[in-house]
């Protein structure tokens, strides 16, 4: 996947199966497994919609369904805003960024910031597991 593509382009699901290398039925059945999530916008209620960022190397596969399972309790529009919104837990950054190890939107980084992109690939993974932990907690109370 182009990760020059905002992360959060719409996709239909053969457009995200051929970026997974899957079928439109296996992104459905992974959605149905808790794997994949769509958003379905108000005035096309028919037609759902992925976000590129989950066949985004970093966030496919593992990452996207640790972080779901966490989120299972809540719709496809709340792991949206948890992916795409900046997080105090996570410096600043999105859990998109923390995923990839990069910015998606270029801004000054302080220190913090910077160490929390460069640090090992399973540190970040964590990280963005404890800010989802906590986001669920927050959508439950």
């Amino acid at each position: 996947m182009d990760l020059s593509v905002d992360p959060i382009s719409p996709l239909s699901a053969d457009e995200l199966g051929k970026a997974l290398g899957v079928n439109e039925e296996a992104v459905r059945l992974r959605e149905q497994a808790g794997e994949l999530f769509s958003i379905v916008r108000l005035q096309r209620s028919r037609d759902r919609e992925y976000p590129a960022f989950q066949a985004w190397p970093g966030v496919a596969g593992e990452p996207l369904a640790q972080v779901l399972a966490i989120l299972r309790d809540h719709s496809g529009t709340a792991a949206y805003g948890f992916f795409t919104s900046p997080n105090e837990e996570l410096a600043g950054l999105t859990p998109i960024e923390v995923l990839v190890a990069r910015v998606t939107h270029p801004r000054k980084l302080d220190k913090h910031t910077a160490s929390l992109l460069s640090a090992p690939n399973n540190e970040r993974v964590e990280a963005v597991l404890e800010a989802a932990s906590a986001y669920a907690a927050d959508l439950a109370a």
